[in-house]
């Protein structure tokens, strides 16, 4: 683990982590679309770091054998050999030595391995999943598939857009991807976002653990993840979300009663929710598409669901309030432009580097001062992760001690 490497530039950074509603947390060092509606303990809007006591960072030491090790695992999953570690310790220029051995690392194919072994864990996937009939669905093409855009480096936006071969294979052996079409039967490929086995490892009621997958993979928050900047007092609570309330199904004859204000408001998180999963909806349990919904309500008789069960006549789906989505391949175009989901796309790699946890599961968040010069050089290299990959090892984050 790599705890004590950053821990000084961590501690310099000032700040709490904030909680709202219906569990849902910031992501630190994302930028926020949000506002500030949530009085107090606004989730969509952490840009603030607060003061930043920098007195201590130079004392670091500059430590690039231990800084290879650390790497060697990393990227090639092995220690560097004895040659690799003398070329950087007796080396001249130990700088450019070190940085050439990162380089040799990222060109090695056993980089490729390790990238799918960290989208595995990223996207809580791998192996495959029993769905009847001696049938099972692969849960490997879609980490296989982000492997294969990083590691060709190809913008990581094709990771939701690409329209083709996004169901690929990889060898160990030869060190080598395959491409593969999903043959799913969904209308147009939207990169993993129609992988099979997402749908199938996601299957729910109303297909909101798919969309939930979408939220906090990409956008590294959990719901509620949209603010107003007026909250309203409503029932039990404040309803903080900027959709108008009667954007999503609700009331005494409905299904499921998104309007429910009597514990907590649904609403703050549904009103985000219910704009998504209808777009997840016709895919059934074992990840194929089918021409009608096939996705249950959790009611008596577990009846398919219709899409006035999310959202009344006539409202759009989209993946945020203000920017309407007609289909998957839209989605994944909005994923590609949202600033919030390039941010998280770095910190979850910058928190692989560093050893840390799940920015999700284990709050492992990234203050803004800190991710902010990758986000940058992320942006600068056209969303190539792999270069910023680079970034990261040969920064002084990662070197000094």
């Amino acid at each position: 683990m790599r705890e004590h490497q950053t821990m000084i530039r961590w501690f310099a950074v000032a700040g709490a982590l904030a909680l709202g509603g219906c569990a849902g947390q910031a992501m630190s060092g994302t930028p926020s679309n949000a506002g500030s509606g949530d009085p107090g303990s606004n989730p969509g809007n952490n840009n603030n770091p607060g003061t930043v006591d920098t007195s201590q960072l130079g004392q670091r030491q500059v430590n690039y054998n231990l800084a290879l090790r650390t790497a060697a695992i990393k990227l090639v999953g092995d220690l560097p050999t004895l040659d690799e570690q003398h070329a950087v310790l007796v080396a001249g220029n130990q700088k450019m030595q070190y940085e050439k051995q990162i380089d040799a690392y990222l060109a090695d194919p056993r980089f490729n391995e390790q990238l799918i072994g960290y989208f595995r864990n990223t996207f809580k996937m791998g192996g495959s999943l029993p769905v009847g009939n001696n049938m099972a669905v692969s849960l490997e093409t879609a980490p296989t598939f982000a492997a294969e855009v990083v590691a060709q480096n190809r913008p990581f936006g094709d990771v939701w857009t690409a329209s083709n071969n996004t169901c690929p294979t990889y060898d160990s052996q030869s060190g080598q991807f395959t491409d593969a079409g999903c043959g799913n039967g969904a209308p147009s490929t939207a990169g993993v976002l129609t992988d099979p086995g997402v749908q199938a490892q996601f299957v729910s009621n109303m297909a909101f653990r798919r969309t939930r997958w979408v939220q906090e993979t990409f956008d590294c928050r959990k719901f509620p993840t949209e603010y107003s900047t007026s909250p309203m007092p409503m029932g039990a609570g404040l309803y903080t979300s900027p959709w108008p309330f009667e954007s999503i199904t609700g009331g005494p004859m409905a299904a499921i009663d998104f309007h429910d204000t009597s514990s907590v408001v649904c609403a703050n998180c549904h009103t985000t929710m219910n704009h998504i999963a209808p777009l997840f909806a016709n895919f059934d349990a074992k990840g194929m598409w089918q021409s009608t919904i096939q996705v249950t309500v959790p009611v008596k008789g577990l009846p398919k669901a219709k899409l006035t069960d999310w959202l009344p006549p006539n409202e759009a789906t989209s993946w945020r309030f203000g920017i309407e989505v007609s289909d998957l391949t839209s989605l994944g175009q909005a994923l590609s432009k949202d600033s919030e989901v390039e941010a998280c796309v770095v910190v979850r790699a910058y928190d692989w580097v560093m050893s840390k946890d799940d920015v999700v599961l284990d709050l492992a968040t990234v203050p803004d001062v800190v991710i902010a010069p990758y986000v940058q050089d992320y942006q600068q290299n056209q969303m190539q992760l792999k270069k910023t990959i680079r970034t990261m090892f040969v920064s002084d984050d990662f070197v000094k001690f």
